[in-house]
């Protein structure tokens, strides 16, 4: 024991002042000969200074009254030191609990196999086949190793929250078979030490899928009655909602009925207007469902399921398992994909070919300023946003009507572009026609990830 950071010197220390398991002490070194367990670097430690103390005694050198043998009987609970000095005739007066990990007067470690148990009976409700352990430590056995790794300059030790993690995660491992994930598990345990009890964090699947809206008058999301804010008025004939279905519930609903979770959120790249109909391939959702018991569902069947349901309004199809990141690229991505429209325009005056071929040039390739348009100011911040026109063909269908096809950046508001709105959008089509244009249809032909 040369050295103050010495492993013995320290040890002894520490047995000096409390009582402390194999566990415990072996903890606090935890970084040393990593490819051991607390428990057996603990037990080795306390098995040396044992040895040390009886080659002491055996060569005459000591009494074992005077060497660390009754020590580490008492406060090191040594099962060995505690026979030697028994064998001697040394009253032992062993320490019933240990310092660094006594809750409710018991090691936390012993009670292990308890909680393993009692989280076996809760988590056998739902699918998983990955969980990770996390748990919110006792403060008073927290503060205690705190302050005993500033008082004895412990450089190596492990906090009591990572070593109890990992010995219930391994009993845990085995009781359920399944595997602990750190990344990205299906279930998150927490314990709660001091109250003994724990919580379940049962993670969201994430389903991706691609919709045709092929009916008008269809909302994206739910929209509740402005008037009564969902509550039931006569405005709303008493259902709360301004219009009766939306495309994220005839999606999602059964998805959330077959995985038995508790709610769901629908996200999607964009969205297209409640009188605008979605067709071509689709536009890209992600279905999240919060709280799922269900993990392994059959994702053709669900695709049947929401066809069937939808009756020809809605379609999905592409189903597919995804991740919270591929839905969180879907909607930062939403803005920057680029989009194809097809409208109906109604134009107030005659319009004539040389005209539109104008236009056309005028429109393709260039980055148009967008205030935001008066029909959504009122959930939307007042704001001008620079959008990429890509290319505009316009075809004459009759005196005072125009086809038009649109490939614009996400975000666009090409009912805007068409109308000008009242000089919000500048340029748009109205300005460059020379005459009021308004859309009559629209529909969102492709969407270009």
């Amino acid at each position: 024991m040369n050295t103050s950071n010495n492993v013995l010197e320290k040890a002894v220390e520490l047995l000096t002042l409390h009582p402390v398991c194999n566990q415990c002490l072996g903890r606090q070194f935890a970084w040393l000969s990593t490819d051991s367990t607390n428990e057996e670097r603990g037990r080795s430690i306390k098995l040396l200074l044992s040895m040390t103390a009886d080659e002491r005694v055996r060569t005459g050198e000591a009494k074992i009254q005077d060497t660390l043998m009754p020590r580490l009987a008492n406060h090191g609970m040594y099962g060995p030191a505690i026979s030697l000095c028994e064998e001697h005739g040394i009253d032992v007066d062993v320490s019933r609990n240990c310092y660094l990990c006594e809750v409710r007067n018991k090691s936390i470690f012993k009670q292990i196999p308890n909680i393993a148990r009692r989280v076996l009976e809760r988590v056998i409700s739902y699918e998983f086949d990955t969980f990770l352990i996390g748990c919110v430590p006792n403060p008073t056995v927290s503060e205690r190793q705190d302050e005993l790794r500033a008082k004895l300059n412990l450089l190596h030790a492990e906090a009591l929250k990572s070593d109890f993690n990992r010995e219930l995660g391994k009993h845990l491992e085995n009781l359920l078979e399944k595997k602990v994930e750190f990344e990205n598990p299906d279930i998150v345990i927490i314990y709660e030490m001091t109250g003994d009890t724990f919580r379940l964090q049962v993670n969201p699947i994430f389903i991706y899928g691609r919709y045709r809206k092929l009916e008008r008058g269809i909302p994206q999301s739910r929209w509740d009655c402005s008037s009564c804010n969902g509550k039931g008025c006569e405005e709303c004939n008493e259902t709360g909602r301004r219009y009766p279905d939306s495309v994220s519930e005839y999606v999602s609903k059964p998805i959330l009925k077959v995985a038995q979770g508790s709610k769901f959120k629908f996200h999607a790249a964009g969205r297209e207007d409640v009188d605008a109909l979605m067709l071509g391939s689709g536009r890209p959702f992600v279905v999240e469902i919060s709280e799922p018991k269900k993990r392994r569902i059959n994702l053709d069947e669900i695709e049947s399921a929401i066809n069937s349901r939808a009756r020809g309004k809605v379609e999905v199809d592409s189903l597919e398992f995804t991740s919270r990141e591929v839905m969180q690229n879907l909607k930062s991505d939403a803005s920057s994909n680029i989009k194809e429209y097809v409208a109906k325009i109604a134009t107030e005056e005659e319009v004539s070919n040389d005209k539109l071929r104008r236009a056309e040039t005028e429109l393709r390739d260039i980055e148009i300023e967008q205030r935001t348009p008066h029909r959504v100011a009122h959930r939307r911040s007042d704001r001008i946003r620079k959008k990429r026109v890509h290319s505009v063909k316009l075809l004459k269908t009759d005196e005072h009507e125009l086809r038009g096809d649109f490939v614009v950046q996400g975000g666009t508001y090409v009912k805007e572009l068409i109308s000008g709105d009242e000089g919000r959008t500048t340029p748009s089509l109205s300005s460059l026609l020379g005459t009021k244009c308004t859309c009559l249809k629209l529909n969102v032909t492709a969407i270009r990830a």
